[in-house]
């Protein structure tokens, strides 16, 4: 018995019949100040409409409490905090509220649906009733009762009939079900808060954000390894060549004091450097005079001579700085480590918005860009920075390296147009509601005028000069300034 009157039937049947009355009072009511607010004059249509929008939050709210009552739908507050400390601004901000123009298309919708809702409840109930009584009155009927299959005018007939009234029913409960889920689905829908678009920007940028700093302190290990290896241990196989030299030197009973003050001096630049490594930062030439004069630096220590060409005296964003201060103290080491070469050459020019480095000498050859750790290392710290490295080395005929590198970081414009590209989005779903309300709105006054039988078409004043706003509206938003809607005209959350 209970599956036939479910628990809450009395209460969801109560409320889809409900929206009927309720949704023909706010369509008239609305629809009415609306036509009047926009048709109206200037002094008078917008407190009509600020009084009108007051309205449809009450009436919305209401609803909420209809639907937590009689659908057991329960629906928190979507509204906005006011954060202003004015009174028009606190109306600014309740008329930018997404929440506000959702409830007015929930209260409009209800009408439609109100509509559907009764004609079905009331239909199939009617109907199950009919058939469960039609043994009562069906035989008093002068012309009998048709049914469809035959024409009841007999209690036989009627008790024959009478079975129908269950299936009917059963209908009429899964109508109640479905109708009421429905109306729950849509209300959910328009009246439960929304994402805040801005709010949801933010939370994509801070998780980007997130990923860069993640992906950040990892280049970050990687760097401080390439930089050991490039750098302070470059220093420390010069100093151990300059030892063997003067250990050989000792042995032969010559004078080795000039490379043991080198090997000196060279150990302490090691511990310098180590120290600033540790510290996290570049080697202190290169940030407090630039590339040019860390360049001569790494010359003057080489153990080959190194002819220094074309260097730039400007200074240059500090990644690219830094990366084309290893890749010239990466080459000269494996110059004097491995080309048994007489003499190098250096030259580093920017060109076209990139930094072009090359270093030559005329040793052995023989070198490949992917034979050791070190020009490996340099090729993933070029490439990091969109740059590239490649190494011309014939055997016999000496090394070339180049490298390449922009000025103009791909990373930094991508963070540059990152916020810029989320106001374009919020700009147009902010653009396309307007869009949407604007042409419900409409549709609705022309509806009206259609049924009133009115010759004189008098919605033509509210399409006109609402589509003049909302032409003004999309200009704003596709143009420099952001949309009389868009995200600099929303309140802070």
């Amino acid at each position: 018995m209970s599956s036939l009157f479910p628990p809450g039937l009395g209460r969801r049947v109560g409320y889809l019949l409900l929206t009927l009355p309720l949704g023909l009072v706010y369509f008239a009511v609305l629809i009415g100040g609306l036509a009047s607010a926009v048709g109206g004059a200037f002094i008078v249509g917008i407190p009509l409409f600020v009084a009108l929008m007051f309205l449809w939050r009450a009436l919305a709210r209401l609803q909420r409490r209809l639907l937590r009552r009689l659908l057991a739908v329960a629906i928190e507050n979507p509204y906005r905090p006011l954060l202003s400390a004015t009174r028009l601004g606190r109306i600014r901000e309740r008329a930018t509220d997404p929440a506000t123009w959702k409830d007015l298309a929930y209260l409009l919708l209800l009408m439609p649906m109100g509509f559907a809702s009764f004609a079905v409840v009331v239909c199939l109930s009617v109907a199950a009733i009919a058939f469960l009584t039609i043994a009562t009155w069906a035989w008093a009927v002068p012309d009998g009762v048709d049914v469809g299959i035959l024409t009841v005018d007999s209690v036989e007939e009627a008790l024959l009939v009478t079975p129908l009234a269950l299936p009917l029913w059963l209908l009429f409960l899964l109508a109640v079900r479905g109708l009421a889920a429905l109306h729950g689905a849509v209300a959910r829908a328009l009246l439960s808060p929304s994402p805040d678009p801005v709010m949801a920007a933010r939370v994509a940028a801070l998780q980007d954000s997130r990923a860069r700093i993640i992906a950040a302190a990892d280049a970050e290990r990687r760097r401080l390894e390439r930089d050991l290896h490039d750098g302070a241990q470059q220093r420390l196989v010069a100093l151990s060549m300059q030892l063997g030299l003067a250990k050989r030197r000792l042995a032969k009973g010559e004078d080795a004091g000039e490379l043991v003050a080198a090997a000196e001096q060279e150990l302490h630049a090691a511990i310098a450097e180590l120290r600033d490594l540790a510290r996290g930062i570049h080697p202190a030439v290169l940030t407090d005079r630039g590339l040019a004069p860390a360049l001569r630096d790494v010359a003057t220590r080489s153990a080959v001579p190194v002819e220094l060409g074309d260097l730039p005296e400007e200074r240059l964003p500090g990644p690219v700085e830094a990366a084309a201060y290893f890749t010239v103290s990466e080459a000269l080491t494996n110059v004097t480590r491995y080309a048994n070469a007489t003499s190098a050459r250096v030259d580093v020019r920017t060109d076209d918005g990139h930094l072009a480095i090359e270093v030559s000498d005329d040793g052995v050859g023989g070198a490949t860009a992917g034979g050791g750790s070190g020009l490996r290392g340099l090729a993933d710290r070029l490439g990091a920075l969109g740059g590239d490295l490649q190494v011309d080395s014939p055997p016999g005929l000496g090394t070339r390296l180049s490298a390449t590198i922009p000025l103009d970081q791909p990373e930094s414009a991508a963070r540059a147009e990152a916020p810029s590209a989320d106001r374009g989005a919020v700009r147009r779903r902010v653009l396309q509601s307007h869009a949407v309300v604007y042409a419900l709105v409409m549709t609705f006054l022309v509806f009206i005028w259609l049924t009133t039988g009115a010759g004189y078409f008098w919605p033509q004043w509210a399409i006109a000069g609402w589509g003049l706003v909302l032409a003004l509206h999309a200009w704003f938003a596709g143009g420099g300034r952001a949309g009389m809607l868009g995200p600099e005209t929303q309140p802070d959350r």
